[in-house]
């Protein structure tokens, strides 16, 4: 029944800050793009910590800095984190909006990271990347990709498709093209299956504008609908309290056809979030992190307890949670809503990256 054990473990993804310079609307770190999140605070890992995630893991072969909710350039750490990384064995890559640092920080981070390595930008348009991207600086985001470009170190190009970026697509595939970098993606979102128009707020919680998805159905995530359908199905009770802050969860019942293909325990992979804290993947760590009323009958992450902090990766795997609960809940009625969402009737993942060349 275990999940996954030490030995196993070939990927980590880890969010070392949950500090960010953006507003992102649909990132749970803030209400629509306005005001943090009560509660949320800012965390991250300290050297001691750093020294504690990547021992034990004979074979780690991949760790990707990607935050839930943080860009790990904000981290005060970022460049001791990269280097044990590296000396256990690992290849990189680091996802960013790009907009924080200089340019000499950033030559810095190239000249320690090889061919080997990757760094992926999240950039949605030129005229129109403030728009999801708020707080952003598309100029200097540009800058520090031709930097990342005249180095030995991959670069990826993330284009999340809205209707309001729709036009710029093949203007910034091209873009990408004359700067050097050597892979561009689209993304179809995941994340219209409560909104179809998403309302942007301001920190006094009025609306600026409106997030919609693209017009082509083809930049339109396949699984939006299903997803809409699961809400339904588990009789998820949608109802966000008035402060807008928390999420009321109602009980539900199995749908018929659910099995759970966990797509991190097929990659041997695992996730440790900003506060050290093990979960099996990012998106259960947002649920947990964002949700606090749950279904009386799901299955509860020992929120606190299974931490790197205080206890060893053994340790961890060996709980109750990761060797008997998780697993078997994918047979039983307290089954986390999330697994259903991402890794059973629908594919999230695989449906939401689409690579094109350049």
């Amino acid at each position: 029944m275990y999940y996954i054990k030490p030995e196993t473990i070939e990927e980590l993804h880890v969010e070392i800050t949950n500090k960010c310079n953006a507003a992102c609307p649909m990132c749970n770190r803030n209400i629509h793009g306005g005001v943090d999140r009560p509660g949320r605070g800012s965390s991250e890992w300290d050297l001691d910590d750093i020294n504690k995630v990547f021992k034990d893991l004979p074979n780690l072969k991949f760790v990707y800095f990607c935050g839930t909710h943080g860009d790990p350039l904000a981290s005060r750490y970022i460049f001791e984190a990269i280097e044990a990384a590296k000396n256990a064995g690992a290849k990189i890559e680091m996802f960013t909006n790009g907009s924080l640092k200089t340019e000499q920080w950033w030559k810095k981070l190239t000249a320690i990271l090889d061919s080997k390595d990757r760094i992926t930008f999240g950039v949605d348009g030129i005229e129109t990347n403030h728009l999801y991207r708020q707080n952003t600086n598309i100029e200097k985001i540009l800058k520090h990709i031709k930097i990342c470009c005249d180095s030995a170190v991959k670069v990826r190009w993330d284009y999340l498709v809205f209707k309001h970026n729709e036009y710029e697509m093949e203007k910034c595939k091209e873009l990408a093209k004359n700067l050097g970098v050597d892979h561009f993606r689209f993304r179809r979102t995941a994340r219209f299956d409560e909104f179809e128009k998403f309302p942007v707020f301001d920190k006094n919680f009025n609306v600026t504008h409106y997030l919609e998805p693209p017009e082509n159905e083809e930049w339109r995530h396949p699984g939006t609908y299903e997803m809409k359908m699961i809400l339904s199905d588990l009789k998820l009770v949608g109802k966000r309290r008035s402060n807008m802050t928390d999420f009321e969860w109602g009980d539900f019942s199995l749908p018929n056809n659910w099995k759970i293909n966990c797509m991190y325990q097929e990659s041997k992979k695992i996730y440790v979030n900003n506060r050290m804290e093990v979960f099996p993947c990012c998106y259960i760590s947002d649920e947990f992190e964002t949700y606090k009323t749950l279904s009386k009958d799901q299955l509860r992450y020992p929120l606190g307890e299974l931490t790197l902090r205080n206890k060893t990766w053994k340790e961890i795997l060996d709980s109750k949670y990761f060797a008997e609960d998780l697993v078997k809940s994918w047979q039983n009625k307290n089954v986390h809503p999330r697994c259903i969402k991402t890794c059973s009737r629908v594919k999230r993942e695989a449906e939401q990256n689409v690579v094109v060349d350049i």
